[in-house]
């Protein structure tokens, strides 16, 4: 699941099934959960190392606290889809811990 904070930089990356070249045109296309709304993205994409990371260029009015969104980003040049997944907004000033053995100290396993 990946998490969008409103009001800061609103971009997310991902590990796509198939990576696009450079020249491909890709579309992402964020779908409503709750009401079903269909969203077209206006993005920048780049690719660095393993991760393709989408730089969103217009924030879409349908962007409030608490909306989930699944994601499709399909490459248009090869007709597939390379990545689906979740999307969920939060407020600015929501605390979101990423759980990682190496920096928690209350791990259930021991190493």
């Amino acid at each position: 699941m990946k998490v969008i904070k409103l009001n800061q930089v609103e971009e997310f990356s991902c590990v796509p099934r198939v990576y696009p070249n450079s020249n491909d045109m890709l579309s992402v296309t964020l779908t409503n959960e709750l009401t079903n709304t269909k969203i077209e993205l206006s993005f920048t994409s780049i690719i660095s190392g393993a991760y393709l990371t989408i730089i969103l260029n217009t924030i879409p009015n349908d962007f409030t606290s608490g909306n989930k969104y699944a994601i499709e980003i399909n490459n248009i040049t090869s007709q597939s889809i390379i990545y689906l997944g979740k999307l969920m907004i939060v407020d600015e000033n929501t605390d979101i811990q990423n759980y990682a053995y190496a920096t928690q100290s209350n791990s259930r396993f021991e190493y």
